[in-house]
């Protein structure tokens, strides 16, 4: 890992904590929140509503998890170790980190904000965190032999695009504060990097 990837994740892991210090144990939005939450609300409608509520599903466990096991699955016949390894800890070791912090933080969800009911802890986003860790790794293993740039290009574009989209349907359903779906693209980030290092090839 390089010195200035190294300087990038530790202020990005200083932004995240001062993030979470400010909103420990708090059940009312910070800085942004609550302007961010009215203006992405005041769009509602439900078209809209259908396609957020869609597009925060394909984030949940109950969708990646027996997409993971599958694919898992598979890997594991064809011998792909590496690959294995590196899909799970972007996943499973993703969403442990994100519980572990959760309780750490124990945020309170925008209540008076929901168009869905959702238990559980607010601060960091899991949906955010595990789709910045996992879309950035199939894309990191999509384009590792990748030698046209434009391909490659492309492919980390439509991942930062499902994972701008990701975090968006959760503020626009109302489940997360928007420092909570920033925290969790912070930590999924780290997470990513921190993977890819400890999984070597």
């Amino acid at each position: 890992m390089k010195k200035t990837q190294k300087i990038l994740l530790i202020i990005l892991i200083l932004i995240f904590l001062s993030i979470g210090f400010m909103v420990r144990g708090k059940s009312e939005g910070i800085l942004f929140d609550v302007s961010v939450l009215e203006f992405i609300q005041g769009n509602e409608s439900p078209i809209l509503f259908k396609l957020m509520k869609g597009i925060s599903f394909i984030g949940s466990g109950y969708f990646l998890f027996p997409i993971i096991l599958i694919v898992s699955i598979y890997i594991l016949i064809k011998k792909e170790y590496y690959i294995l390894k590196l899909l799970l800890g972007s996943t499973l070791g993703c969403y442990s980190l994100n519980f572990l912090l959760k309780q750490l933080f124990q945020r309170t969800r925008p209540l008076d904000f929901f168009l869905v009911e959702q238990s559980g802890l607010s601060y960091p986003s899991g949906h955010s965190m595990v789709t910045m860790s996992l879309y950035l790794t199939i894309a990191y293993l999509i384009t590792k032999n990748q030698d046209d740039i434009k391909k490659r290009r492309y492919i980390y574009l439509l991942a930062f695009l499902m994972i701008l989209l990701m975090g968006i349907s959760r503020i626009y359903l109302g489940v997360h504060w928007p420092t909570d779906v920033l925290g969790g693209y912070i930590m999924g980030y780290v997470f990513y990097n921190i993977n890819l290092k400890i999984m070597k090839e």
